[in-house]
Parts: structure tokens; C-alpha cells; sequence
């Protein structure tokens, strides 16, 4: 028998505190007016009429933990969802949320957690008809950890929401993992974004600091791990870009940070648009990518080697460290010119992606031909970084081995032997 009329009457007369949902299926909706802390049993279900939102929360200070929650209306202009919160400092735990539009939907409030959520769409339905897994409007001051999120429209979104801390989630499935419109000074940190349109989209935004992360096999040839788009001093520090499209996208970042990062198998490791503004790329492994880099060349646009430190680039493998500084001795042109060409006529790709193509690359560097604008590491490392972030690299999804054409074929071989010049090493010191 349903205890959902009997939490409705108990709620109606303000009476206390806890309210627990034994096993089997609770019709809903239900509208928490009182702080209510709901406890749900193993195998409790709280279950909408497919209209509306099935559990909004109203009273500040309101638990929920351990249910499942289902069956939204399918509005997206009234965002129907699983769970509306609308009141702040509310925590939901250990929820489980499927067949809902919305997972959840955070409106306009302020201290709220969110941890070890299981949150994924409506089965079957195309990306139009979803939509997101979290959804932040407005808001501030919150905290979303340890959540899994699959086959929703948009991972975690944020729109003018300022103060969030995004930890321990993984997010699959989706088109953009997380996707940020107008919200500032955010952190996140120790996601994996696997198998989406693109990990993350940061756009309109300022101080997003993007740390030990994974945005891995987020492949095709539109697909990208990370974007910044009229992003303003965003710092990107410890990351793990493995088998995307594009590993990490550049456009109109203004004073960015860019260091410390594993670029590595992605069809084009770094796309380097020149109307950024002193952005610094230094310290990353840029290694076993069809392409390493292309565009960045506009003055004052990149800065590629600060204070003697610039990046490792596999394709400087027959560079020479003389002095032993473990800088090598001659700059590295980073940007290559048949990724331009790569870009813009896609029909010539899987010429440009051959071995023999990597060979007029090689000799384009050695005696230059093209006139373009492209990114100089003037200080390049000669020793790769060590990065811990590998024993957390997720496996790559079926026939999604990062990029396109040649780069599904050779991705997983390429960060074979990426893995291993990180181990192993490269020694270039003085001659004997």
C-alpha cells in the first residue's frame, strides 16, 4: 500500500521532520511546502502521471535520498523533470531518476548538494526530445558530486549560474557533457567526459577553472574534448585529452591558461584560432595525434613557451637537448599546415592522413613552402611530463576510437605509443 497519501496529510499539517517511503511504486507528483527530510526504502519508487514534474521541492532545508524517481511530462517549456528544486539548501542523495525530460532542475536558489545521482533519459528518444541531465538556472553556490549521467540532451548545464563546484561525475552519451552559457568562477575537477558530441563547452563565461579531468574518445569529425569560446581567464591545468576529434578548441579565450595537460591520439590535438588574446600553452604532452596543432599564429594571440618552459611535442622526436637543459635547441613549429588543409576540404583527409603525407609534413617544417600563421614553441621540452591521469583512462567506447577515417583505425595503437614515450622517455643529452 502507497504511504503517499499519508506523507501528503503529515506534510499539509506541518508536522515533522523524516517521511519514509517503503518498497513498491509511489504515485506522484509531489510538492514538498515543509522542510522534509524523505527516506526512501530499498526498491522505492516514486512515480509521476507523465505530466508535470514528479518531486518539486518548495521548503529550504529539505533531504531526499535513496529513491527512484520517474515518469516526467514531456514540456520542455515548463521543464518538466524528475525533481524541481526551488528552494535553497537542499541536498538529494543516492537518487536513481529515469524517464524524466529534465533529470533535475535547479531554479533560481542558492547551497544546494547534489551527490550520486543516476540520471538517464528517455529511452530511444532523439537528442531534440531530450533534456538535460542537471540543469542549473541562476543559481549559486552548489556542489554536484559523484553523479553518472548518460543519453540525456546536455550532461551538467549552467545558465547565469556562478559558484559550482562539479567533482567525480561522469557523464557519457550526451552532446555536450557540461555546457556553460554566461556563468562565472566555477570549478570542476576529476570528471570523465566519454563518448559525446563534445566533453565540455565552456562559452560566455569567466574564471572556469578545469582541472584533472578525462575527455576521452569524444569522437567524429565535429567532435571536440574541450571547448572554450569567449572564454575569459579560464584555467585548464592536469587534463587528459585522449581519442577526440579535437582535443581542445580555442577561440576568443582571453587571457586562458593551458598547462599540464596529456593531449594525446586525437585526430587534431590543439585548434588554435587566432582572435584569442594572451593565452598560455606550456608544460602539455602534445603526442601521437593525427595532427598536433593547427592555426595560433596571431601576434599576441598564444604564448607557447613562458619563462624557458614550453611544451613536449612528439613530432620534435629528432630534435637535441646539447646543453642538457632539457629545452631543446631548436623552436618547433606547432602548427601544420595540411591540418589547415584537413579542416577545410574534408574530402582530401584520408590523402592528408597518410604516412606519406606525414612525410611533406616533416619536410614543410624542415624547408617551410605554405604562408601561414602558425603556433612556434620557441622553448620545447625535450622529456615528457609524467601524468597520473592515465590509470584513469576509460575504455574506448565500439568503433569510437577518436576522429575520423585513418584516426579510428590507428587511435588506439597511437596512444599505445604515446603511453609509452611517457614512461619511457626520450634521452637527448649531450653528445658523447
Amino acid at each position: 500500500m502507497s504511504l503517499l497519501p499519508m506523507v501528503l496529510a503529515l506534510l499539509a499539517a506541518g508536522s515533522p521532520d523524516t517521511v519514509r517511503l517503503g518498497p513498491g511504486v509511489h504515485p506522484g507528483p509531489l510538492v514538498l511546502m515543509h522542510r522534509t527530510v524523505v527516506v526512501g526504502a530499498p526498491s522505492a519508487v516514486l512515480r509521476g502521471d507523465g505530466h508535470g514534474t514528479v518531486l518539486i521541492v518548495r521548503a529550504a532545508g529539505s533531504i531526499i535520498r535513496g529513491l527512484t524517481i520517474e515518469n516526467s511530462g514531456r514540456n520542455p517549456d515548463q521543464y518538466d523533470a524528475g525533481v524541481r528544486v526551488a528552494a535553497d539548501s537542499v541536498t538529494l542523495e543516492d537518487l536513481t531518476i529515469r524517464d524524466a525530460l529534465f533529470g533535475v532542475y535547479v531554479d533560481q536558489v542558492r547551497d544546494v548538494v547534489l551527490r550520486r545521482l543516476d540520471i538517464a533519459g528517455f529511452p530511444a528518444a532523439r537528442e531534440g526530445d531530450r533534456g538535460d541531465g542537471i540543469s542549473f538556472y541562476y543559481s549559486r553556490s552548489i556542489l554536484a558530486e559523484g553523479n553518472r549521467i548518460a543519453r540525456v540532451r546536455d550532461g551538467i548545464y549552467f545558465s547565469y549560474t556562478d559558484s559550482v563546484l562539479i567533482r567525480d561525475n561522469h557523464v557519457s552519451q550526451v552532446r555536450f557533457g557540461l555546457h556553460y552559457m554566461f556563468s562565472h568562477m566555477n570549478r570542476f575537477e576529476h570528471n570523465v567526459f566519454t563518448d559525446n558530441a563534445a566533453g565540455a563547452v565552456i562559452m560566455n563565461s569567466r574564471n572556469v577553472t578545469i582541472t584533472d579531468n578525462v575527455f576521452a574518445w569524444n569522437a567524429g569529425s565535429r567532435s571536440y574534448g574541450l571547448v572554450l569560446q569567449t572564454a575569459t581567464e579560464p584555467t585548464v591545468r592536469g587534463n587528459t585529452f585522449v581519442g577526440n576529434g579535437v582535443g581542445a578548441f580555442f577561440d576568443n579565450v582571453i587571457h586562458g591558461t593551458f598547462s599540464d595537460n596529456l593531449v594525446a591520439a586525437n585526430w587534431l590535438g590543439l585548434q588554435l584560432f587566432a582572435n584569442s588574446e594572451q593565452t598560455t600553452v606550456t608544460g602539455n604532452a602534445v603526442i601521437g595525434n593525427t595532427f598536433d596543432a593547427s592555426g595560433g599564429g596571431g601576434a599576441g594571440a598564444y604564448t607557447l613557451c613562458q619563462g624557458g618552459r614550453g611544451n613536449y611535442w612528439s613530432a620534435t622526436h629528432d630534435g637535441y637537448d646539447l646543453d642538457g637543459d632539457g629545452v631543446l635547441d631548436a623552436p618547433h613549429d606547432a602548427s601544420s599546415p595540411l591540418a589547415e588543409l584537413a579542416l577545410t576540404r574534408e574530402s582530401l583527409r584520408p590523402l592528408l592522413e597518410s604516412p606519406a603525407a606525414h612525410v611533406l609534413g616533416w619536410a614543410e617544417r624542415t624547408f617551410p613552402v605554405f604562408a601561414t600563421a602558425a603556433a612556434v614553441d620557441s622553448c620545447p621540452l625535450a622529456q615528457p611530463p609524467h601524468f597520473a591521469a592515465l590509470r584513469e583512462l576509460p575504455a574506448a567506447p565500439a568503433a569510437k576510437l577518436g576522429g575520423t577515417g585513418t584516426q579510428r583505425a590507428w587511435s588506439a595503437l597511437l596512444f599505445a605509443g604515446a603511453t609509452l614515450a611517457l614512461v619511457v622517455g626520450r634521452r637527448r643529452g649531450r653528445f658523447a
